[in-house]
């Protein structure tokens, strides 16, 4: 068993995290679009009726769709009509990230909004990668924005503790998840792939939050390949959770990846252009 991988066993001693077991699930209708949504020939009908379910979740879907983001010039008046204009995967995309800003709350640290810009720069990474290198695309967003679904945890588990943990870092040059098990007596992503299978999240996702710091191989599936590249984009971009901040160097993130199909270099300066502009659009919809 690796070492990033909590058995889910009965009785076992939890240590530091054992208030993960008393905190509130994921809301339900995204863990039910996680699980329906694979692709965009779901059922539109029944993913509205399920996401109007949830009459504040759905509101603040529809507060999005019809942000600068998307830019549509007639409003969006229904989760029906947003289905329609961008798809399903799109919509499970948005319900994702209105889900797990909601569930993180606002928090009153700065490590609360580094981590939240850190998991939403690795999605808008994972989702702008994935069309150049055509890997894992319909799942690509949503596996960037919850790859360090235990750093949210801890977080929330232990504020102080962690919060000063992060910022400690800054100065340090440590093995971050040596030091998260010495410290918490789990790391992060232990913490994560935990928690990620109590929610019943599809295996590709837990995968992803588990594993994605391990190094790659040939045999490394290529969702965790995606995201570990996207996680290391989004720390060179400027939102970086742990550690010193870290140059710009484009070179790094392309050797996490297997060669494009045309062999042409991807053009990542203006990717990290792309992502900025996004995040901040995708914010300010969530204002």
């Amino acid at each position: 068993m690796s070492a990033c991988q909590i058995p889910l066993k009965k009785g076992i001693n939890l240590g530091r995290v054992s208030g993960i077991k008393s905190l509130p699930p994921f809301p339900a209708v995204a863990c039910k679009l996680l699980g329906i949504i694979s692709d965009d020939n779901a059922n539109f009908r029944e993913v509205s009726r399920l996401l109007m379910t949830d009459s504040a979740l759905s509101g603040q879907v529809l507060r999005v769709a019809n942000s600068a983001l998307f830019g549509f010039r007639r409003e969006v008046s229904s989760i029906l009509q947003a289905l329609c204009l961008v798809g399903a995967n799109r919509v499970r995309d948005v319900v994702v990230t209105v889900a797990l800003k909601n569930y993180m709350g606002d928090g009153d640290k700065a490590s609360f909004r580094t981590c939240w810009r850190h998991n939403l720069a690795t999605a808008l990474w994972g989702e702008n990668l994935a069309k150049i290198y055509r890997l894992e695309g319909a799942i690509s967003y949503t596996a960037g924005l919850l790859h360090d679904l235990g750093r949210i945890v801890l977080l929330m588990l232990l504020p102080d503790d962690y919060s000063s943990f992060l910022e400690d870092s800054s100065t340090s040059d440590l093995d971050w998840r040596d030091a998260e098990r010495d410290l918490f007596d789990f790391d992060h992503c232990q913490v994560g792939h935990y928690l990620s299978r109590v929610w019943d999240f599809q295996p590709i996702l837990s995968d992803v939050i588990g594993y994605h710091h391990d190094e790659t191989t040939p045999a490394t599936p290529r969702a965790q390949m995606l995201v570990r590249a996207a996680c290391v984009a989004a720390s060179m971009s400027g939102f970086h959770t742990v550690g010193p901040a870290r140059k710009w160097e484009p070179e790094k993130i392309v050797s996490l990846l297997p060669p494009c199909n045309n062999g042409a270099q991807p053009p990542m300066d203006y990717l990290l252009q792309k992502v900025v502009d996004e995040l901040n659009l995708i914010e300010c919809g969530l204002l």
